[in-house]
């Protein structure tokens, strides 16, 4: 017995249908979920703007209706199939219509996108009767997967138009373009102002090459190993070569590793950024395939250290398991994928051995020291840009602070800014600004203020260790 004899859904008005079930059994002329063939896709959770749009494209020709879904619990995905169940009571499972629903998502575009929670399209269209539906749900702790359901009469037409739809999303997440060329982590929680933060986009702002103040030696290296590399790509394509590298970044606290990242991110054309804290290393493999998905694209790590140390201080198996993934996304990666790793640490020597020994994890070690006399010069200069520093004040304070961090002399511009305000000279720096502020960060302020300001004692020097043709 069809269980939707005891309605005549087929005359019942659209406006008075309150549930799914009654506007499926409407669509389909009361035909049972067994008498239709369904296939489903999944896709990540960040390409929904694309799935939406790519599904509107594809079905407004069609003039659909579109239906929106009480899902009351974000951790049952919805299916067809759960929308023709007809239950009661508290329990009950029934999928009750909705208005549609929009949230906008933050592409790094001026607007943000509206995109569906999810959307069930109805479609007649001679022999084609079908339902498509796009829905949202949780699976496992902190991962959000996107769906889209495609289910009509089981006949040729239907089956070529699930074809098509599927195509055409595929396509779409290949030549995917709302996050490429951008600077992207994931998030798996929602900011204050109530927009999903599945994929954050940061505006970093750009870094031109003068405003990098390394020695000419590292900036020969970041060259070569970076931009050169991502530029030579298609020929190492026709050679047959691997399009993957991995870069290693280290020297101590604030000598500008984490600003040679922004200059890179800014610098390297059509080139997207994923930056992973060391708290999100669990994450890797979303976003290695985000990585995938985007290339070519850069994949930041930063403070490796914390995940890569020595298997013997390692405090725990997940601790391991980490560095295990680490090891295997690196390695792991197909040779044509235009994937570039960017480490940074600042104790090179904690580095796993494993990580740093084996080619196609890491390549190139750069180290990014403490600024010599001449960077400490030009760094007061950057930073000082809008001041008017004395040349005999200026070398007076690149004189005093050797072995300091970019870090130390960014804060000792912003101290003398502050005495020259205080004076009532704004921008008018002093000998007795600098001596007074010198005499603050170097004199008074104690071990624990000097190490935070990038200025402690240097500690004895690692031993350097070579391995292959790399130094570490």
């Amino acid at each position: 017995m069809n269980q939707f004899t005891d309605i005549d859904h087929k005359n019942l008005d659209p406006v008075r249908q309150q549930f799914a079930w009654e506007a499926l059994a409407a669509h389909f002329d009361d035909r049972s979920p067994e008498e239709l063939t369904s296939s489903q896709r999944q896709f990540p959770h960040h390409t929904r703007p694309e799935l939406q749009q790519t599904l509107s494209r594809l079905l407004t020709p069609f003039a659909p209706r579109l239906l929106g879904l009480n899902q009351v619990h974000e951790r049952f995905p919805l299916t067809i199939s759960s929308l023709f169940v007809q239950s009661t009571g508290p329990m009950s499972t029934t999928v009750s219509l909705a208005p549609v629903k929009y949230r906008d998502v933050d592409v790094g575009e001026e607007t943000p996108v509206a995109v569906l929670d999810n959307g069930l399209w109805l479609i007649t269209d001679g022999e084609l009767r079908a339902a498509v539906l796009f829905e949202q749900h949780m699976e496992g702790m902190n991962t959000s997967i996107a769906s889209v359901e495609i289910v009509s009469l089981p006949n040729a037409r239907g089956l070529t138009f699930g074809s098509e739809v599927y195509a055409g999303l595929e396509q779409a997440i290949r030549e995917s373009r709302l996050y490429r060329g951008k600077v992207l982590s994931l998030e798996v929680t929602e900011d204050y102002s109530g927009q999903p933060r599945s994929i954050v986009v940061h505006r970093l702002p750009a870094v031109e090459r003068q405003d990098v103040i390394v020695s000419p030696q590292t900036m020969e290296l970041l060259d070569r190993n970076i931009f050169e590399f991502a530029r030579t790509r298609e020929g190492l394509k026709i050679l047959r070569q691997s399009l993957q590298k991995g870069v290693l970044l280290y020297g101590p606290p604030g000598t500008g590793k984490t600003h040679t990242i922004k200059y890179l991110a800014s610098n390297l054309p059509a080139h997207t950024t994923l930056l992973i804290s060391a708290n999100q290393v669990g994450q890797l493999d979303n976003y290695t395939l985000l990585a995938r998905l985007l290339q070519p694209s850069m994949v930041v790590i930063e403070d490796v250290d914390l995940i890569g140390r020595h298997r013997t201080e390692m405090r725990g198996p997940k601790e391991e398991s980490l560095l295990n993934r680490l090891l295997n996304e690196m390695d792991g990666l197909h040779q044509d994928a235009e994937i570039l790793f960017v480490l940074t640490t600042n104790r090179p020597e904690e580095i796993e051995e494993a990580l740093a020994a084996r080619p196609g994890r890491v390549d190139q070690a750069i180290e990014i020291p403490a600024p010599d006399a001449d960077c400490r010069a030009r760094l007061l200069r950057l930073y000082g840009s809008r001041m008017s520093i004395p040349a005999d004040v200026a070398a007076f304070a690149v004189e005093r602070t050797e072995g300091v961090s970019a870090a130390f002399i960014k804060e000792l511009v912003r101290r003398l800014a502050q005495q020259s305000i205080a004076r009532k000279a704004q921008g008018e720096v002093s000998m007795e600004d600098a001596e007074n502020a010198l005499q603050d960060m170097l004199v008074r302020s104690g071990y624990l203020s000097q190490a935070l300001l990038g200025c402690a004692p240097a500690r004895e020097k690692p031993q350097v260790r070579i391995v292959g043709d790399q130094c570490f």
